[in-house]
């Protein structure tokens, strides 16, 4: 049986456990605030990152912050210092590339183990059932390493590049999406107040030329932007960040894009 260890039982974290417990994975999490069920004799709960890293040599990392990452990772009880030497680290919480690689140089040169970047992406199913994208950025050693292993909980797995090409490719799509969604709620808008019936709209952008994502999955929290109600303060504070982490990336290679100056835009309706 896979014996892994998983750091975050958040909204991603909690579904990617309740996928790799389901498919006999012996799991070791923990998360010192979230509660959540798993189902799956082979899922056990730690008290301390401590005791989760001691148990596996490999470890998936699901926080939010970059604050986080680092407790967890160089905390004197933390992952590295309690993990099997030469562990492997797989990183899905969402960063810039420079930032993925300033934890990945700080963990092998002071620790020995190897941090590499898998970034997450939503695909068409529950993500609990191991529909998801893993944007992946290792070496080709690690890489070869890390597949079978996030092949378990992800149907599409993609070696984008060394370390930090995933979070690139994560944040590149972030760009789209974004966008997407900010010219959708735009032209939704227009065609409400011009007087088309918002369901024959929605469902006619969707099936044509102007379609995305955004629109195929347009929701209550669309709605609710679109009538000016707004998005809860958790979804603005995750799209600002992003947007945020992706014109920190477009600025090192110069300018920020035009298309992704506008999209802050989307932040001032949410």
């Amino acid at each position: 049986m896979v014996e892994l260890a998983l750091y975050g039982l958040g909204e991603m974290g909690s579904d990617i456990a309740r996928c790799l417990a389901g498919r006999g994975v012996r799991l070791h999490a923990y998360d010192p605030v979230a509660e959540v069920e798993v189902d799956g004799e082979g899922f056990q709960r730690h008290d301390s990152a401590r005791d989760a890293a001691r148990t596996a040599s490999v470890h998936l990392i699901v926080l939010k912050h970059r604050a986080d990452v680092e407790a967890l990772l160089f905390g004197a009880e933390g992952v590295c210092a309690s993990a099997p030497p030469e562990s492997l680290l797989i990183l899905h919480t969402t960063l810039t590339p420079e930032a993925v690689r300033e934890l990945h140089a700080r963990t092998r040169e002071g620790h020995g183990h190897t941090l590499i970047d898998a970034a997450l992406s939503r695909r068409g199913g529950a993500v609990s059932d191991g529909s998801l994208s893993l944007f992946t950025g290792a070496d080709e050693v690690a890489f070869a390493r890390a597949q079978p292993v996030l092949e378990h909980y992800a149907d599409n797995v993609v070696h984008a590049g060394d370390v930090g090409a995933g979070m690139t490719v994560k944040l590149c799509n972030n760009w789209l999406l974004y966008s997407n969604r900010h010219a959708a709620l735009q032209a939704i808008r227009t065609g409400r107040e011009l007087g088309v019936d918002p369901g024959v709209l929605r469902e006619s952008l969707a099936s044509s030329t102007g379609a995305s994502w955004a629109l195929t999955h347009y929701s209550d929290l669309d709605e609710g932007i679109v009538t000016g109600q707004g998005a809860p303060a958790v979804v603005r504070d995750r799209t600002a960040s992003e947007l945020g982490m992706a014109r920190e990336m477009a600025t090192r290679g110069g300018t920020v894009p035009s298309s992704l100056q506008e999209t802050f835009a989307l932040l001032e309706v949410m």
